[in-house]
């Protein structure tokens, strides 16, 4: 049994949080205890937010409660205008009394310079005494440059400070690897850095020595973080430093008690990494490269097309996955996009579901439309989608034929809704005007606000439906949906191999709710989606 502990993770209160949202110690700890997390290195948000030096007694308060799980981190600030310890040794004086062997610096909340006239002595001592240093990505400079540059001076200039760079975006995967090969004191968490097949690509180039294990609890789901471990495809002994054997090693020895968690048949399947496969699991929101592709966009996709993905679809137990190339939504080729998806499909006929790509401002009407019955009739495609990038709200009247199309055959059409494309009030009105085309909404699991709107809508309308995927796999927000309109319309996706499919199917799978709940999000709501279809047979896994 793996050992979970966790490097990322804050309690206290904080000005952005929904009135359901988690963000209490017992909150932590409620989540721990469900998917089996031994400890956890807790920041208070009152040292982000507040007075770092003032929040330190509340946060030991705080902890106390679970002294053998949580472990505190200490928030830095400079010493120069007297509202912090001005000699470095006092500092791990006092750290050292209250057993800190973690703290966390945040120039850019705190409105300070990293430059080493600044910073230099405080992170000298702490470099000297092996301190684990904290840092958000989004503490560093803004742009590619600033981030890599400023992080680049730290690690550089105190290669002896083991540093751990935390929520870092996807979508920046060339500056962090860049980092990752040039300063071997940089350490990394995946809570947000939701690489396709990360821990492997990493753990091939880097080794597993640096590479940690982290939730972003209360607000993440810990489930969802959990599982790209318990499934990743490297050796058990790995996987147990990744899980909590290196963040031990880094705080000197600090060790959680091992923590048990309740039995079920879906999770315990996941805990040993086995393939899932006894309900149809489903995923309803995916992409694929061209054969041999690894990158669009800018956006690094390790192996992401259709023979690399359908290999992590095995090893995870995804059954089927509805499919749409990268081409189409990134750089708006409409006809290659669904000319990649077509022989992916043909190819992998018993793993792929096609979804046609939709572009009416490079087509003609006559040439959409011959596109869309050429995709659907002829090659079984199941679902339409245009995307924000269009620039045109989805009700406009260029896309009309498109969804009179779906209404008369019974498709179901993916949105991803917000920006040019409308909002849902766009969505309600297609909705009432196309009673037949099953409208499914992207990312609805993004926030707790997004989750609200959604969810309003879904109450009048019952062919609207709800797909969860996003990074912030948030914590509660399944559950609360489910409180709000049931669990017949909401389905997994996982936007693979853009994000990695393995947390977002830990979402699902470690949500606190009933089995036949979890099973019916992960894929038998798609299957009934998808036989409500007419002319076309009932898609099985």
């Amino acid at each position: 049994m793996l050992v979970y502990f966790d490097c990322n993770c804050e309690i206290g209160p904080r000005n952005d949080k929904d009135p359901v949202a988690p963000w209490s110690v017992d909150d932590v700890l409620r989540s721990m205890d469900h998917c089996g997390i031994s400890g956890a290195l807790v920041v208070h948000t009152l040292s982000l937010h507040n007075d770092p030096v003032d929040a330190r007694e509340r946060l030991k308060k705080e902890i106390a409660k679970a002294a053998d799980r949580l472990f505190p981190v200490w928030t830095i600030l400079p010493p120069d205008v007297g509202d912090f310890e001005k000699d470095p040794e006092d500092l791990l004086t006092a750290m050292a009394e209250d057993h800190v062997r973690a703290v966390k610096l945040c120039p850019s909340t705190h409105a300070y310079p990293l430059a080493d006239a600044v910073m230099g002595p405080t992170l000298r001592a702490l470099e000297r005494d092996r301190t684990l240093t904290l840092i958000d990505y989004s503490e560093l400079p803004d742009g590619t440059d600033g981030a890599f540059n400023a992080l680049s001076d730290l690690l550089g200039g105190h290669p002896g400070l083991p540093v751990l760079l935390q929520r870092v975006g996807w979508h920046v995967q060339r500056v962090v690897t860049a980092l990752m090969e040039r300063h071997p004191n940089l350490h990394l968490e995946f809570s947000t850095y939701q690489i396709n097949r990360g821990i492997e690509e990493y753990t091939k180039r880097f080794g597993t020595e640096r590479l940690l294990f982290g939730t972003g609890l209360p607000a993440m789901s810990a489930g969802a973080a959990r599982t790209y471990v318990d499934y990743a495809q490297i050796p058990q002994e790995a996987k147990e430093k990744i899980a909590g054997g290196n963040l031990s090693r880094l705080l000197g020895g600090q060790t959680p008690t091992a923590a048990g968690r309740p039995q079920d048949p879906l999770t315990d399947r996941v805990a040993l990494g086995e393939p899932l496969g006894d309900a149809p699991v489903l995923d309803a929101h995916c992409h694929l490269l061209h054969e041999g592709g690894n990158a669009a966009g800018g956006y690094v996709m390790h192996r992401g097309d259709a023979e690399g993905m359908v290999e992590l679809m095995d090893a995870i137990g995804i059954q089927k996955t509805a499919i749409m190339s990268w081409a189409g939504p990134i750089a708006s080729d409409c006809v290659e996009s669904n000319e990649i998806v077509a022989r992916a499909v043909a190819r992998f006929p018993d793993r792929f579901l096609g979804v046609v790509y939709l572009n009416p401002t490079h087509l003609s009407q006559e040439d959409l439309m011959a596109e869309v019955r050429r995709r659907v009739e002829e090659q079984g495609f199941v679902g339409l989608k245009p995307y924000v990038r269009l620039g045109l709200k989805y009700n406009d009247p260029l896309l009309a034929l498109c969804w009179e199309y779906a209404n008369d055959r019974g498709l179901y059409a993916l949105l991803h809704t917000g920006g040019p494309a409308g909002g849902m009030e766009v969505v309600r009105d297609l909705s009432q005007h196309y009673p037949n085309v099953q409208w499914m909404i992207a990312h609805v699991g993004m926030s707790f606000a997004m989750a609200r709107d959604v969810t309003a809508v879904m109450k009048d309308c019952p062919n609207v439906w709800a797909e969860l995927t996003y990074t912030t796999v948030t914590n509660g927000v399944i559950e609360w949906m489910v409180s709000e309109v049931g669990d017949d319309r909401i389905l997994f996706g996982s936007d693979a191999p853009m994000r990695d499919p393995r947390q977002q199917l830990g979402w699902v799978a470690w949500a606190d709710l009933p089995l036949h709940s979890r099973e019916k999000i992960l894929g038998g709501n798609f299957q009934r989606m998808l036989s409500m279809q007419k002319d076309q047979e009932l898609v099985r896994p």
